[in-house]
């Protein structure tokens, strides 16, 4: 299968303190379309550093990041990259749909339809002109989700988007999440501290160690494709989730 995108010897340096420190440290990996490629490290090992890179907030310091044959910067100007952040930050004055209309208005498209369609897909029908002090921390994340989808990225990067949801509310948005992506052939780049919700939603992860962010390991999840509520007590989740943990330890060396 052809890679979406690619990164090839890339990292990436900062200063702190006018010392130069080294955030991700010669990564090279590939994104495959219609996925959920999950990455998961310690705090401060660069995975959010990765999504800049591809959304081309930040330039690497050394190496390449290819979207199929062009430079990733192509990808940001044709609007095929898509951020849902670890907070919502949706407008307080605008309402759920026009919280989600907004990126349509800024690039001056009208299309009712889309919108009305992911407020459907997400699970927020009739909350439609309800506010964001109205909704609950999942159906704020909903927004962001359909907000994020409705200029129709290729791919679309989530960091951490679940992490200050209680653990029932982020089990269901994992469900939903892998809905989502099935009925819209979406590429997902997934950025996540949670072992089992990793395990859960990915086809594939790759685990980076302590900084300078490095790949230590990658696994392809063998998990059937039908991903529901009761996968997670069976044997073979529980070998999924040891292996990552497995991996996860060795980071820390």
């Amino acid at each position: 299968m052809e890679s979406l995108i690619t990164f090839k010897d890339v990292s990436r340096n900062y200063y702190e303190n006018k010392k130069l420190l080294v955030g991700i440290d010669d990564i090279s990996f590939e994104v495959y379309p219609y996925q959920i490629l999950s990455i998961l490290g310690p705090s401060g090992c660069g995975k959010t550093t990765i999504l800049r890179l591809i959304c081309n907030i930040l330039e690497p310091t050394k190496g390449d990041i290819f979207y199929q044959d062009k430079n990733i910067s192509y990808a940001r100007k044709k609007g095929l990259i898509g951020l849902v952040p670890q907070e919502p930050t949706l407008l307080p004055h605008r309402t759920v749909e026009a919280n989600i209309t907004l990126p349509l208005e800024i690039r001056k498209i009208k299309n009712k339809e889309a919108v009305h369609r992911l407020i459907d897909l997400v699970g927020l029908k009739e909350f439609e002109k309800f506010y964001p002090h109205q909704l609950s921390g999942g159906m704020k994340q909903r927004v962001s989700i359909a907000r994020a989808l409705v200029y129709e990225p290729k791919v679309l990067l989530m960091d951490e988007p679940f992490a200050s949801l209680d653990e029932i509310i982020r089990e269901n948005l994992n469900m939903e999440l892998i809905n989502i992506q099935r009925r819209l052939k979406q590429t997902i780049i997934f950025v996540t501290h949670n072992i089992e919700e990793a395990a859960f939603i990915s086809d594939r992860i790759i685990v980076m160690s302590t900084r300078p962010g490095r790949i230590t390991g990658e696994i392809k999840v063998d998990l059937s494709q039908d991903r529901n509520q009761e996968l997670r007590n069976s044997q073979e989740f529980f070998q999924v989730v040891k292996q990552i943990r497995q991996l996860l330890e060795k980071s820390y060396d």
